[in-house]
Parts: C-alpha cells; structure tokens; sequence
C-alpha cells in the first residue's frame, strides 16, 4: 500500500461526502481511518508499521497521551500506531486539498 495514495483517498472521498465541510470531513476521516484493514486486522497493523515511517503518527500518539496502555498486546500498539500514521497522513492531505480548492 501507498500512505500518501490511501490517505489521499479517504482524505478526497471525506471532502466530496461532506460537501467540503471541514469539521465534518475530519469526524469522516477519524472513522474512516478506525475502520481501515490495517487498524482492524493486527497482521495488517504490524506489516504497514514494518512497511511505513510511523513518526508522525507515534508523535501524534504522544501528544494524546501515549503509544501504549497498560496491557496492551504488540498487535494492539500496532493497530493504534497505523491508525494515528494513516489518521496524520489523511488529515495532511485533507489540509491540501482544501488549499488546492481555494486557489
């Protein structure tokens, strides 16, 4: 998979469904993003972890409080970090395309 193709999607599919309102198109990418396959599925959160830069994602996870809870499984870390990676990226594209839109 391509981060920035995938996030570029749900960030594109979010604008166009919400009639490019902005709050409600970043509430559609958080969903979108919590139900992707590589949030759900902990093989598919390991492999895109493995396959990707997670920076932003981990350093977003930071800032809300932390990567890992007490009890966590690896798989589950892995599910937050691809979600807070695929969340970062969507929302970065999402901020293009809002710019691309009001030039």
């Amino acid at each position: 998979m391509n981060l920035y193709k995938e996030a570029r999607a749900i960030a594109l599919e979010a604008w166009e469904e919400t009639g490019n309102d902005l709050d409600e198109a970043q509430d559609f990418i958080h969903q979108s993003c919590d139900s992707h396959e590589v949030v759900i599925y902990y093989g598919k959160a390991i492999q895109f972890c493995a396959n990707h830069d997670t920076s932003d994602g981990e350093q977003w996870l930071e800032d809300c409080g932390g990567i890992a809870h007490e009890g966590d499984c690896f798989g589950q870390i892995a599910s937050r970090i691809a979600f807070a990676t695929l969340y970062c990226a969507a929302m970065d594209c999402l901020n293009e395309i809002k710019e691309e839109e009001s030039e």
